[in-house]
């Protein structure tokens, strides 16, 4: 912004503050100035916020900056990615766009100026780790387009002759700034996946029973089966309803089924049993003994591989996610760091240069007359 322009409103001490490299306050500047027209894109209700314009003149171009300042109280909405819940990472982002279109208004993160969140001020610690960096992103959007059935011909014509006004290039430019937090899940680890594992375990038990107590084997399978069934349920009350299976679903799922196959399993010992047997027993070295062992075998190393496939994913696709963004934690701070740094070796050599203006001058005992 011009000087000239901006100095027909300023006062004496506000313009001397200005050729200094001072900031001032802008009173009624949305008044008789241009201004972007910003707005919250994803807010939920009514937000409370107070807007201020400051003006500062750079050092390096002369040019005078005018900065918006926005307090903002409110609510914002923001889709949940509980796709690996418990060791999900969620966005809360905030949407700025602009009422003009990217031919006026494109609006840029400041390289030079850093966001942050007060980690401090985060309600939720205990349910959530917050992380410090903030991310941000540039995008825009399609204006869309009403189909008029009644336009004059004289205003097609304009409009293939001009493509620039035609309504299909317009586009609204969008800031996206993004904090992200991290859901604390040993609750979710001891409490879900760990019962839900014992439960399991407790299936394998069953085959210490002789196989020809069909009954008594099906009859805890069962019970076994109910009380998962009856656990996941539990568990899916303290989740919001959606339209997928998270991470834990999916394995309790996959355990529900384990102990269906279990039981399957153990009905079809005990009809074979009844089928080659006269008497319905059989002793340890008979061949559905063997066979039964062999079930016993086969399931146990399915369910191991099983969890070690589970184990490998978790480390390389969640736990690899929260990794990435601790790392991104450190190089924010590094940031800090070096623009902190930055910052006070200019202010040394900026007091190096007052200083070195001073030049000395000696002086000479002059004989008193």
């Amino acid at each position: 912004m011009e000087l000239n322009k901006l100095s027909l409103h300023l006062s004496n001490d506000d313009q001397k503050r200005l050729i200094d490299g001072k900031s001032i306050s802008l009173s009624n500047y949305t008044q008789t100035n241009w201004h972007p027209q910003l707005y919250i894109e994803n807010t939920f209700g009514d937000l409370k916020e107070q807007i201020r314009y400051t003006a500062k003149k750079s050092k390096e171009n002369n040019h005078i900056y005018i900065c918006e300042h926005r307090d903002i109280k409110g609510l914002f909405w923001e889709k949940l990615e509980l796709h690996h819940f418990p060791s999900d990472v969620q966005d809360l982002s905030i949407s700025i766009a602009s009422m003009f279109y990217d031919d006026k208004v494109i609006l840029l993160a400041d390289p030079n100026h850093l966001s942050g969140v007060n980690r401090e001020a985060f309600v939720d610690q205990q349910e959530w780790s917050l992380y410090e960096h903030v991310d941000t992103q540039q995008r825009f959007i399609k204006e869309f387009i009403f189909e008029d059935n009644d336009e004059d011909e004289e205003n097609d014509e304009n409009s293939q002759l001009n493509p620039k006004n035609n309504n299909e290039n317009r586009k609204r430019s969008i800031l996206t700034v993004t904090c992200h937090a991290a859901r604390r899940s040993n609750y979710f680890y001891w409490n879900g996946y760990s019962l839900i594992l014992l439960i399991t375990l407790a299936s394998f038990c069953i085959f210490a029973i002789p196989p020809h107590f069909t009954g008594n084997r099906i009859q805890i399978s069962c019970t076994l089966l109910l009380t998962s069934i009856t656990f996941r349920w539990t568990m899916n009350r303290s989740l919001p309803t959606i339209s997928y299976l998270t991470t834990m679903d999916k394995y309790a799922i996959m355990c529900i089924f384990h102990l269906v196959i279990h039981c399957i399993w153990h009905a079809i010992i005990g009809f074979l049993i009844f089928r080659n047997t006269s008497d319905a027993v059989v002793t340890s070295k008979t061949g559905l003994a063997s066979l039964d062992r062999y079930a016993f075998c086969i399931g146990m190393s399915i369910f191991i591989g099983i969890h070690i496939i589970c184990l490998i994913w978790l480390i390389f696709v969640p736990l690899k996610h929260r990794k990435n963004m601790a790392k991104k934690d450190i190089q924010y701070g590094v940031s800090l760091y070096e623009k902190k740094r930055n910052k006070k070796n200019e202010w040394s050599k900026r007091q190096r240069k007052r200083f070195s203006a001073y030049t000395s001058v000696p002086v000479i005992n002059l004989p008193v007359v």
